[in-house]
Parts: structure tokens; C-alpha cells; sequence
């Protein structure tokens, strides 16, 4: 009888309700599903998760609770992202500053309130992915999902605002892998010996020493593993041609030579 007391859903269920189930652990998520009132035992939504088969992926985001359910069905739910909203594919390339991110909200999501998400989603920190988004999600929940994703993309990396800074600079000046190293080295050497970083896409980089006060943009984990691995070698400049391909230089004289070559 305890035990069946125990799976039952409690008198608080949530009915009718939509919760947000953050990403964590399985001790993280049966918790807060407590919290909300939509399980008795965060133990035996444990138990119920490793039954199901879902404890090394539950599914984080939206759920409706329509009737009350036990700790099993609520377990196989988040274990297999059975949400009962619609959702809606977002991509979000790499490099997409907040602006374009916030222009993927189209009439679907009716609570998206874009100027919240404007003034305050963090540049730099949505992680570009691939998200399937219920319809019913708000600026504030959005982000929280982006930025949850970036910290578990990034979990144990020694990622500072600067290396994040720099990162969005790489995405935007370099395609490839190698050359985002390649360009990371140039910009962290020129940073060392107090020279502007003057990189197109930032504009008072070629006005003042520094990195720019804060991200230009959201970068992949390409970019971010480039700016914290940077790749040592004799350059100084680098540009891109019309074609997206880059070409180094090691002194200003061979830079103004590739400006000329390649640039006009």
C-alpha cells in the first residue's frame, strides 16, 4: 500500500497546468518535479526513469500536465519528450547575434514577446543548436532554454567572458576550424603586444586596443574550442578574400600587398 501510495500522483498535481523541466540529473529533475507538485517521491521517479530506460536522457522543456498521472508515466513522459504541446523546429546557426535569433519567432508563438527577449537574452551565450520549441514558450523561458544548453555545451571548459568575446570575432571572420585557430593565435598575439585587433567585424577594434566589451555575437563550440586552443604561427594579419579564403601576412607591408591582391 505505501508503495502504491507512493507512485500515485499527489493531491497537488498540477492539472491542466504547463511546467518547465530543466536539464540536470535525474536527482535534479525528480526534485523539481516535486516542487511543482507533479510526484510524490523524487526516489522512485529515479527508479521509474531507469525502468523506462530514459536515465541518461531526459528530455528538458514544456510539459502539460492534462490529468493527473503516476511516477512512471510522468517518467516515461520526460524520458521520451511526450510533451502534449505543440512544438515548432528552431535552428539557430552559428554566429546569429539576438536580433536574428528573435526574428525565428514567427506568429506560432503567440507569448514570445520579442522586445523582453531583446533587452534581455545575453549576446554570446544561446548556444546555436537545433531546439524543438512549444509553441506556447515565452521570451523568459526561451532563453532560459538557450543559455541551459550553453552551459551544458561548455560544461568543464575554462570559458571566460573574454574567450567567449573572442570566439564571436572568430565566427565571423573565419570559416573553417584551422583557420579559426589560426586567426585565434594572430588575435590573441596582437592583443599580448597592444596592438588593435582590427577585425571587420567589429568596428571599434580598429580604433582601440582591446577585445570588444562584449560578444558580437552567439558562437558554436567550433569557435569557442578555437579561442581557447589558439594556434601558434609567425602571422600577424590575416584577411578574407571575395571567395570566404584567407590569406596571412607577418609584417604591414605583406598585409597591404594582400589587401591589394585579393580586396580590390
Amino acid at each position: 500500500m505505501v508503495f502504491l501510495w507512493r507512485i500515485s500522483p499527489p493531491v497537488s498535481y498540477p492539472q491542466g497546468s504547463i511546467i518547465t523541466v530543466s536539464p540536470g540529473s535525474l536527482y535534479e529533475i525528480g526534485e523539481e518535479l516535486k516542487s511543482f507538485g507533479a510526484i510524490r517521491s523524487p526516489f522512485w521517479f529515479r527508479i521509474a526513469a531507469i525502468i523506462v530506460g530514459g536515465e541518461r536522457n531526459m528530455k528538458a522543456g514544456q510539459y502539460k500536465l492534462t490529468r493527473p498521472q503516476n511516477v512512471f508515466v510522468v517518467a516515461w513522459r520526460v524520458a521520451r519528450g511526450e510533451r502534449d504541446i505543440e512544438t515548432a523546429k528552431i535552428t539557430i546557426p552559428e554566429g546569429f547575434t539576438v536580433s536574428e535569433i528573435s526574428s525565428l519567432f514567427d506568429a506560432r508563438f503567440q507569448l514570445f514577446d520579442r522586445q523582453y527577449f531583446l533587452t534581455h537574452a545575453s549576446e554570446g551565450y544561446l548556444f546555436p543548436d537545433t531546439y524543438f520549441i512549444p509553441v506556447t514558450a515565452t521570451a523568459s523561458s526561451t532563453i532560459k532554454l538557450f543559455t541551459d544548453n550553453f552551459d551544458r555545451k561548455t560544461l568543464g571548459l575554462p570559458v571566460t567572458k573574454e574567450v567567449i568575446v573572442m570566439a564571436s570575432l572568430l565566427e565571423s571572420e573565419a570559416k573553417t576550424e584551422e583557420e579559426r585557430k589560426l586567426a585565434s593565435g594572430i588575435l590573441w598575439k596582437r592583443l599580448k603586444l597592444g596592438m588593435p585587433l582590427q577585425v571587420d567585424s567589429a568596428m571599434n577594434t580598429y580604433e582601440f586596443q582591446g577585445l570588444p566589451e562584449a560578444p558580437i555575437n552567439n558562437p558554436g563550440l567550433v569557435s569557442i574550442n578555437a579561442a581557447l586552443n589558439p594556434k601558434s604561427s609567425p602571422y600577424l594579419y590575416f584577411l578574407t578574400d571575395k571567395e570566404g579564403k584567407m590569406h596571412y601576412a607577418r609584417t604591414f607591408d605583406e598585409h597591404k600587398t594582400n589587401i591589394a591582391k585579393y580586396l580590390r
